[in-house]
């Protein structure tokens, strides 16, 4: 419905609708998206564009939703608010549209149903309902064979007086179920525990929080209850002192940094009752601001937390020279104590997680391009904001990316795409919209907290075939549809790599494939194309205890 009402509007109001860079870049690739002989009208195209990557905008600012109100033809109108009236198209007038307007406004759940969005809306507005703050759970939860083993292995070592260690698995194989299942086995051993789950993004925090609630329909024995807090949450830290909390680390910085003396004594209250901290994305866990958060927890004057860290890549950088003292500061922090994965038979449990179908089978693929169109001088600062401007601008790396994108959607894939910048992730979307490919871009510059949520539904519903992005996608999204990702930014991080590579890596016995496809532009930059090599890596730092 909503491409069917845009299609109505002019071409010029139709690209008011895009942000900037957008149609900065569709423009520089004109002549590669637009072809005056094919079937489909450049116009619809452009509509079918704009209902991609601003479909939210329309229900949720007020400004994009008056305007689609106001452009209705009188049939639409009726069809969309007067269906079951007797009114005429000759009847309609302006009061209606004004009526209509306001009323949208009061009713945007509503409104979205009309328009045919009605699922989207639902996701976009989950996070930020309070009832979604608190869950009172009843049984539903499996683990594979390693995971339980793993899981077994953690609490043999929190007996023995190990207070610190870092989970180790690698991408895709199920840390995050495996850690709650860790979480609920702790809450059964005392009714008085409670557990505190650390991230840094709202994606992540949503997946531990949606977890915990299917692990301890299977798990509890007992009604708990779950506390959100983080993004929009404004669930309060008074009187908690059992269950499981999932907190965004900015939350607490924040707190910590306020002055209210109320907020100051919640916070401290809480110290004095969390019993076990899981941070997630641990390899992360030192750097300054957020350790500071941790140790409040792990170093409370009244009692000691234990620490669990989850990772899949237990280092903080990788060098040709050895091991950075950022890797060994992360080691001592966790005391030098590692949970990981070996497989009798197999050099590296990734083998073993392919050939049981727990992960995909990876196909490595290097893009290569025509450099003679980058000067020295762009790359001077070594894969830094002036590099990735050359490379995001260059026509024929661009047109590699949408090329090979374009024949693995052809073939049925659903495609990750990592770009440079915010602007070339929006850039490529608007392209491939243009081509004729379902696609958007998620940021947080152009993009509102609803429309990044409605955007990723989209996706994992299959009404979107690629997702654009710029170090949004990286850890926390789990979408098993996802069969292709195309890393089209230089990398020189190792843990990062890992992260985009896994966001395709999700195995045909987890729902997701059999066989993904990794592409890599290759622009002279260092690059990492073995997961294997990326699992191992960081090993000879850590006291490793291997589960079987």
């Amino acid at each position: 419905m909503l491409e069917k009402i845009l299609s109505n509007f002019a071409e010029d109001e139709l690209r008011s609708f895009l942000p900037k860079p957008a149609i900065d870049f569709v423009t520089s690739l004109t002549d590669s998206v637009d072809n005056e002989e094919e079937s489909e009208p450049y116009k619809n195209k452009l509509a079918s564009l704009v209902a991609s990557m601003c479909g939210a905008q329309f229900i949720f600012n007020d400004n994009f939703r008056e305007k689609l109100i106001g452009r209705l033809k009188p049939n639409l109108f009726i069809d969309i608010f007067l269906k079951n009236s007797d009114i005429s198209e000759q009847q309609i007038t302006p009061y209606h549209y004004d009526t209509a307007i306001v009323w949208a406004k009061k009713n945007l759940q509503e409104f979205s149903n009309k328009l045919g969005m009605d699922e989207e809306y639902k996701v976009s507005t989950d996070s930020s309902n309070p009832v979604e703050s608190i869950a009172y759970i009843e049984p539903k939860y499996p683990l594979y064979d390693y995971q339980q083993s793993i899981s077994k292995s953690v609490f043999e070592n929190f007996n023995a007086g190990d207070t610190r260690q870092l989970l180790h698995f690698p991408t895709g194989s199920g840390k995050t179920r495996t850690a709650i299942n860790i979480a609920a086995e702790h809450l059964r051993e005392n009714p008085s525990n409670l557990v505190l789950w650390l991230a840094d993004r709202e994606e992540l925090c949503t997946q531990a929080f949606q977890e915990f609630q299917a692990a301890w329909h299977a798990l509890g024995n007992r009604a708990t209850t779950a506390y959100g807090f983080y993004s929009e949450s404004d669930e309060s830290l008074g009187g908690i002192d059992s269950g499981f909390i999932v907190a965004g680390l900015h939350k607490f910085l924040s707190i910590r940094k306020n002055d209210s003396r109320q907020l100051q004594l919640l916070y401290k209250t809480l110290l004095k009752h969390v019993t076990l901290v899981i941070f997630d994305e641990a390899h992360k866990s030192v750097a300054p601001e957020f350790k500071k958060v941790v140790e409040d927890f792990i170093g409370a004057e009244d009692f000691n937390a234990l620490l669990l860290g989850l990772t899949a890549t237990p280092g903080r950088s990788f060098s040709p020279d050895g091991l950075t003292e950022e890797d060994k500061e992360l080691s001592n922090f966790f005391h030098g104590n590692k949970v990981s994965m070996k497989v009798s038979g197999y050099l590296s449990p990734i083998d073993y997680l392919v050939e049981q179908e727990y992960l995909a089978k990876a196909e490595f693929k290097s893009l290569r391009y025509d450099h003679s169109g980058i000067l020295a001088y762009e790359l001077s600062d070594s894969g830094g904001a002036q590099t990735m401007k050359a490379l995001a601008s260059n026509r024929e790396r661009n047109q590699r990316i949408l090329n090979t994108i374009k024949e693995e959607c052809d073939a049925g894939a659903s495609v990750i795409v990592f770009a440079c910048t915010v602007d070339h992730a929006v850039g490529l979307a608007a392209a491939l919209s243009l081509m004729g490919i379902k696609a958007a871009s998620i940021d947080s510059k152009f993009d509102s907290i609803e429309s990044r949520r409605m955007k990723i539904q989209q996706y994992k519903q299959g009404k979107l075939q690629v997702l654009t992005n710029f170090n949004v996608l990286t850890a926390g999204f789990d979408a098993p549809i996802t069969s292709v990702a195309v890393i089209a930014k230089p990398m020189n991080s190792l843990v990062q790599y890992l992260q985009m590579a896994g966001r395709a890596m999700r195995g045909y016995r987890s729902g997701g494939n059999k066989h993904c496809k990794i592409y890599t532009v290759m622009d002279d930059i260092p690059q990492f194309k073995s997961i294997n090599i990326g699992f191992s890596y960081w090993n000879k730092m850590w006291l490793e205890e291997e589960v079987k």
